[in-house]
C-alpha cells in the first residue's frame, strides 16, 4: 500500500504566560487557598468554604519566597529532603529532572508547609515526584511505623510509583552503617500477602503503596495499623471515585482516619472534573483540612502543547487497513494502540477478543514492525507485568491496550498513540493522549491519531471543546 506524507499540523501553543496567582474569597470570612498557574490571562474564581484566610495566606506566601529563590529540583527541596536523597546520581539519571517542572515548582513549597494539597496537573508533568519528595521530607527511617500512604487504582501504577519510591529510598554512601534506609511496601493486587503479613508484623515499612483491595484486606484483619500516618496520597483521585468497585472502600479510608492529628492528605490526577465541587466535598467530609489548596497547572491547556492530534474517516469495516497505512507511513518506533474492551455479551458468545484480532492482522500484514505486545483486562497481574517487562526492554514496540494501560503505564519512549476505537469520554481520551509527551522539558513532536467514521466525527468534537485542543484531518 502506497504511502503518503504526514501532513504538517497546527501546534497548540499559548502566547501569554502569567505570574501564578493567588485567589481568595473577599465576601467570605472564610475561604480555600486556589493557588492556579496559567498560560492565558484568564480570571479563575476561587471557591468560598470554611477556612482561616490568615493561615492560607501566611503558608503561601513563604512558598512564593521559596519559589523566587529556588532554580534547581535540588535547591526548592533542600532544607526539607534529606541531601542523601538529593544528592544521589539516580535522582537525575533515572527520574530525569534537574529543573523543577511547572507541577514541583509551585506545589513543593505548598506540600512542604503542611498544607493539604489537590495536584491538578497534566499527565506526565511531575505529580508523582512531587508527592514521594514530600514524603521522603517527613518520615523518619529509624521509626518502625507506617508514616505515609499512597493509594493507587491499578497494579500497573503502583508498580510505576513504587520503583521511583525505592530509588529515592535506596541505602547511600553517606548514610551512617547503623542508620537504616527507609523501606517501601507495594502492598498491590496480585501480590503475595502472605509474605506482607510477616514483613508487617516483623518490621512495618515506612512507606506503603497499596491498592485499595489489598489494603482493605490488611486492615479489615488489622495486620497494617496506619495510627503513625503522616501523609495519606490518592493517586488518580478521578478514577477511584468514578469506580463503583472502589469509591465505598475509599470513602471508608479517608473517613476512618481523618481525625489522625498533622495528617497531611494530597489529591493527585490530571483530571478531576467539577473541582471545586470535589474540593468543598473534601472539607464538608473532613477528608482534608479546611484550608486545603488547590494547585492547578496550565488550567487551560490540559494536555501538553507538543501533542500533535490527528484524525482520518473511514468505514467500519475499514479500521484495520486505515492502522495498517497509518503504521507504514507514521513509521513509529514505539507506539501504543488503544482499543476498546471486549462486552459481555461477546465474551458470551465466544468471540475472538478484538486485541487478538488486531494483533493477528498486523503480524500477518506487516512484518517490519516493531514488536508486538498486548495489554488489557481480562490478563492476569503475572501476564500484565510480563508485557510491561517485554516492552520497557524492546527498542521499539507497538503495544496494544485497552484502557487499563491509560493510566499509570510510564514509556517515556512513546511517540505516538492511535485510538482504534474512541474512548468513552474525554478524560479517558486525555489520559490516552497522556502516555505520550512524556520525556521531561522534551519539545520532540508526539502525535495522537484516531481512526473514526464519519458518524463519531462529533463525538471527537465534543472530546475537543471539553479539553480545548484543535484535530487535524488526515486524508490517506
Amino acid at each position: 500500500m502506497a504511502s503518503s506524507p504526514t501532513p504538517q499540523l497546527r501546534s497548540l501553543r499559548w502566547s501569554v504566560t502569567v505570574k501564578p496567582r493567588y485567589a481568595f474569597s473577599t465576601h467570605s470570612k472564610c475561604a480555600t487557598t486556589s493557588l492556579f498557574f496559567n498560560r492565558t490571562d484568564r480570571v479563575l474564581s476561587s471557591l468560598s468554604l470554611a477556612a482561616p484566610i490568615t493561615s492560607a495566606r501566611t503558608a503561601e506566601n513563604g512558598a512564593e519566597n521559596t519559589r523566587k529563590a529556588a532554580s534547581t529540583l535540588r535547591e526548592l527541596c533542600e532544607g526539607h529532603v534529606p541531601d542523601h536523597v538529593l544528592r544521589r546520581r539516580k535522582m537525575v539519571e533515572e527520574v530525569g529532572y534537574i529543573v523543577p517542572t511547572d507541577v514541583q515548582k509551585e506545589a513543593l513549597p505548598v506540600l512542604f508547609s503542611g498544607l493539604d494539597c489537590v495536584l491538578h496537573a497534566q499527565t506526565g508533568s511531575g505529580k508523582t515526584l512531587a508527592y514521594l519528595l514530600l514524603i521522603f521530607s517527613v518520615v523518619n527511617a529509624q521509626r518502625s511505623a507506617v508514616q505515609a500512604l499512597i493509594v493507587v487504582p491499578t497494579r500497573e501504577l503502583g508498580m510505576q510509583v513504587t520503583k521511583v519510591a525505592r530509588m529515592l529510598a535506596a541505602k547511600s554512601s553517606e548514610l551512617e552503617s547503623d542508620q537504616k534506609s527507609c523501606t517501601v511496601m507495594a502492598l498491590l493486587d496480585g501480590g503475595t500477602l502472605r509474605r506482607h503479613k510477616s514483613w508487617l508484623k516483623v518490621e512495618p515499612p515506612a512507606i506503603v503503596i497499596a491498592t485499595l483491595g489489598s489494603l482493605c484486606q490488611m486492615l479489615d484483619k488489622q495486620i497494617l495499623k496506619l495510627d503513625a500516618m503522616s501523609v495519606l496520597v490518592i493517586d488518580e483521585v478521578d478514577f477511584l471515585f468514578n469506580s463503583s468497585k472502589e469509591v465505598s472502600s475509599l470513602k471508608r479510608l479517608l473517613t476512618t482516619y481523618s481525625s489522625i492529628k498533622n495528617r497531611q492528605t494530597i489529591f493527585a490526577s490530571a483530571s478531576i472534573p467539577q473541582h471545586r465541587r470535589f474540593i468543598y466535598d473534601c472539607i464538608q467530609q473532613k477528608w482534608t483540612k479546611a484550608n486545603v489548596s488547590h494547585v492547578h497547572i496550565n488550567a487551560v491547556e490540559p494536555m501538553p502543547s507538543c501533542l500533535y492530534h490527528r484524525f482520518v474517516i473511514c468505514g467500519k469495516r475499514e479500521r484495520h487497513s486505515t492502522l495498517l497505512h497509518l503504521l507504514q507511513s507514521d513509521a513509529p518506533q514505539s507506539a501504543i494502540i488503544f482499543i476498546g474492551e471486549q462486552s459481555e455479551k461477546s465474551k458470551k458468545a465466544g468471540n475472538v477478543p478484538p486485541t487478538t484480532l488486531l494483533i493477528e492482522f498486523l503480524k500477518a500484514s506487516n512484518g517490519g514492525c516493531p514488536e508486538i505486545v498486548v495489554l488489557e483486562e481480562d490478563m492476569n497481574f503475572n501476564q500484565r507485568a510480563a508485557s510491561l517487562t517485554d516492552v520497557k526492554r524492546a527498542g521499539g514496540y507497538l503495544l496494544v491496550a485497552t484502557d487499563i494501560a491509560a493510566r499509570g503505564v510510564d514509556l517515556p519512549e512513546t511517540t505516538h498513540i492511535y485510538n482504534f476505537d474512541l474512548p468513552k469520554d474525554a478524560v479517558n481520551y486525555l489520559h490516552r493522549a497522556g502516555r505520550t509527551g512524556r520525556k521531561p522539558f522534551s519539545d520532540s513532536k508526539c502525535f495522537v491519531t484516531s481512526i473514526i467514521t464519519s458518524e463519531e466525527r462529533f463525538v471527537l468534537q465534543r472530546f475537543e471543546n471539553e479539553l480545548l485542543f484543535s484535530c487535524e484531518e488526515l486524508f490517506l
